[in-house]
């Protein structure tokens, strides 16, 4: 008897972990509509629908529309505890325009994340010289 528990938890454990490694390797795709253009990797996007595939080997996420890839990004998959209700675009504003930076999955628990800094930073130099007559005492 007790071989027998050993060798129905060994299998279930050894399912289980088939199971969850299948998930992990799972190619997304999904449809989505943007309605306001956006950017995705430096890439201007224009609203109209578009088929988000995202292929788990190369770590990558593509917009398609038709057979064509308008943009594409590096990008991980995160898988949450609850379903999502519908799509999500995560944007964030940059000094370009809004920038994708994730995509939430309606009716399943992943959720697409870029990776790429796609932000452009421009440094600028500070010259003290100009602001001489700068006191910190005037901020207050």
């Amino acid at each position: 008897m007790k071989k027998l528990i050993t060798t129905i938890v060994v299998a279930s454990i050894v399912g289980l972990l088939s199971v969850s490694a299948l998930a992990n390797h799972k190619d997304l795709k999904e449809h989505i509509t943007i309605k306001n253009k956006i950017l995705v990797n430096g890439v201007e996007v224009k609203p109209g629908s578009y088929l988000v595939r995202y292929n788990t080997e190369l770590g990558e996420m593509k917009l398609m529309m038709g057979n064509k890839a308008v943009a594409q990004a590096k990008a991980t998959v995160v898988v949450n505890d609850r379903k999502f209700v519908q799509d999500a675009l995560l944007t964030e504003e940059t000094s370009d325009g809004q920038q994708l930076t994730g995509i939430r999955l309606g009716g399943q628990r992943e959720e697409i994340q870029l990776t790429e800094a796609t932000a452009k930073v421009e440094q600028i130099e500070f010259n003290m010289e100009k602001y001489n007559d700068f006191s910190p005492e005037m901020c207050w």
